[in-house]
């Protein structure tokens, strides 16, 4: 008991002087403007947060969509299927996680968007009320958004009922030429896409 008790009063002693210390360079004016230009820093990120998402939910509201199908195997003959914009990126498949665990602004704006427009009885995302093109394409929602990517890159003025031409031409291509796996990596690569992403086909027979 007695080295226990010896232990606490120098850890605590130790704290005290730690403790101290902190405090006189809190009195440093290099030290004051250091802690002052952290507080306007986290008050400037939580404003940039909001923002960046309303930014984000008013180009999913005001985006002339075209929307993919993205099927996604599940257990035995199962499959979920869910929607995705080639042009913002907008995908259902974010309502099938808790809004919590989504890692990213974008993510967390989508799910928001989404939640707040398009869900009945918060089971039921209504497509009817998105504006746009619905296809009849199946497609990765990542892997769809990286080819229009390219495709407005080499065409900025391109109108949407072409892109969808283009898009299939280039997706067709991705699938029926086949290449090795370091030629998939290189193609993922100049997609900015994974290294190891590999759902290139969508197409169930």
């Amino acid at each position: 008991m007695q080295n226990l008790n010896e232990k606490y009063q120098s850890v605590l002693e130790q704290r005290e002087k730690v403790l101290k210390e902190i405090q006189d360079m809190q009195q440093q004016e290099i030290i004051k403007k250091y802690l002052e230009l952290q507080k306007q820093k986290d008050n400037l990120e939580d404003e940039y947060n909001q923002l960046y998402k309303e930014v984000k939910m008013e180009e999913y509201k005001s985006c002339q969509h075209i929307l993919v199908t993205d099927t996604v195997a599940g257990s035995g003959f199962n499959y979920q299927q869910y929607f995705g914009c080639i042009k913002c990126g907008l995908t259902s498949k974010v309502l099938d996680f808790p809004r919590e665990k989504l890692n990213s602004l974008q993510l967390q704006a989508m799910y928001d968007y989404l939640y707040k427009n398009h869900f009945i009885n918060n089971t039921f995302y209504d497509l009817r009320r998105l504006t746009g093109i619905e296809t009849n394409i199946d497609c990765d929602i990542d892997l769809a958004q990286a080819i229009y990517t390219r495709i407005k890159n080499a065409h900025p003025t391109i109108d949407d009922v072409t892109a969808i031409k283009y898009f299939e031409i280039a997706l067709n291509d991705i699938r029926n030429i086949k290449v090795n796996n370091e030629r998939k990596i290189n193609r993922a690569r100049r997609l900015s896409l994974n290294d190891n992403f590999n759902r290139w086909d969508n197409r169930r027979i």
